[in-house]
């Protein structure tokens, strides 16, 4: 037999997540304040989830001062400062978490069972008693899950919220609610990159990946001045920091690497150094990577950065898998990403490589068909999009220069071909309209 509560256990998640506020958000994720049994400890987890969505700090000072005294006439100071000395490590938080909710559903079947137990001696129908305890049962199945079923009433109150900050942004001349690419273009057929959205960029080696990814997530990071998280698993933080100072100074990247930009370009090569110095893009280059390792720095991040604008992971092929066939193991991170771009709520940015099926065929631009190793990366992406340059294949093309974006799935608008200028040598594609040229006229090409 077990016993129907564990203070033991419920003072493990409190004094870890003291400990560790970065736990918060992982335990708080399914662990309702009334899994508590006494009530103090309830209270104390109430006001540590308070501050933290306040985003003020959490220590014992911090939620004495906001409450003093908790449920049960424990003084906070003393009662949270215990708790927080007799937690000898932070390891086995969600082992505790899963204890408090394992007891708090034990003492609900226990409150039915006594509730079964009296309906069987009650002077009812038998077909009345066995609805009831249908009914209880059901009840109990649901505990926790409050947010699983809305009726569609309350989701139209909410949603004319959302319907009010449209217009009031149209009103403002602002066309979309999303992040910019910081391509105009290419935002025309985004309509901004969304909270929750997995986007897929993909193309053939040396196309240019790499720098469309990171061209984005400086302007989300210096001109939309949102936290950005780049895991880069193929380019040391080292040749990132080239490639971004290249890209955001103007500088050429061969210069950079002789080391005479210092002489050549220095106004730029400062200015550059000073935006990204002060811009808010944390870099991960650890070669090994998995996807729990992926999602706990990004949960990481966020809690430091307060915030998340975009994670991009650069790129699929090179994070681990569980070793069940590579296949198995892309269709189950794929599935993995999109929800982790809906639990971090902001975008996320997966790169992909392509298979060779383009390059036998005479126009060598992408098709979805064309994605590596799981058809669950165009199932699950909300956006597909190819970086194509026809001077890879054709050195004599006249199309030097040009790169092409070719959005092939787009869950919430259309579909089409966006032309840039790509200046290879300061690592970064701008809009044709920056070197003097028109985008040109869609052919309307239905892919």
């Amino acid at each position: 037999m077990i016993e129907l509560h564990s203070l033991e256990a419920e003072h493990g998640v409190l004094g870890a997540m003291l400990i560790q506020p970065h736990l918060i958000d992982v335990i708080s994720d399914d662990l309702p304040a009334d899994a508590f049994a006494w009530a103090e400890n309830a209270d104390l987890y109430r006001l540590i989830l308070t501050l933290h969505d306040e985003r003020q700090p959490i220590d014992v000072i911090t939620l004495s001062d906001r409450k003093a005294l908790l449920a049960n006439d424990q003084r906070t100071m003393a009662y949270a400062g215990e708790i927080q000395a007799n937690t000898p490590s932070a390891a086995n938080a969600m082992t505790y978490a899963q204890i408090v909710k394992d007891r708090a559903v034990a003492r609900q079947i226990a409150e039915a069972g006594a509730q079964i137990s009296e309906l069987a001696f009650e002077q009812a129908p038998i077909e009345d008693k066995v609805a009831q305890v249908q009914a209880l049962a059901l009840a109990l199945d649901g505990k926790g899950a409050d947010g699983e079923c809305q009726m569609i009433s309350d989701i139209w109150k909410e949603h004319l919220e959302t319907l009010q900050d449209r217009q009031d942004r149209a009103a403002r001349g602002e066309t979309f609610d999303g992040l910019s690419c910081g391509i105009e273009d290419l935002d025309k057929y985004t309509q901004g990159l969304k909270s929750g959205q997995m986007i897929v960029l993909a193309g053939r080696p040396a196309m240019g990946k790499t720098t469309l990814a990171m061209n984005i997530a400086t302007d989300v990071a210096i001109k939309q001045k949102r936290p950005v998280v780049v895991v880069s698993l193929e380019m040391s933080k080292a040749q990132l920091m080239d490639r971004l100072l290249a890209a955001v100074g103007g500088i050429p990247l061969p210069n950079l690497k002789n080391g005479s930009a210092a002489t050549d370009y220095p106004a730029e090569l400062t200015a550059a150094a000073m935006k990204l110095s002060n811009s808010p893009i944390a870099v991960t280059d650890v070669p090994v990577m998995t996807m729990p390792r992926i999602r706990s720095i990004a949960r990481r991040q966020k809690h430091r950065m307060g915030d998340l604008g975009l994670l991009v992971i650069d790129y699929l092929g090179l994070v681990e898998g569980d070793g069940k066939g590579r296949v198995d193991d892309v269709t189950t991170m794929s599935r993995q990403i999109k929800l982790l771009a809906r639990e971090l709520a902001c975008p996320v940015i997966i790169l992909s490589q392509l298979n060779r099926g383009c390059e036998s065929r005479p126009d060598k631009r992408p098709v979805l068909s064309d994605l590596r190793e799981s058809g669950a990366i165009e199932q699950d992406a909300d956006i597909v999009m190819f970086v194509y340059r026809d001077e890879v294949y054709y050195p004599n093309s006249d199309q030097k220069g040009i790169g092409e974006i070719l959005i092939r799935k787009n869950r919430d608008g259309e579909i089409g071909s966006v032309y840039t200028a790509f200046q290879g040598n300061k690592s970064r594609f701008v809009p044709l309209s920056a070197i003097g040229f028109n985008q040109p006229t869609s052919k309307g090409e239905d892919w």
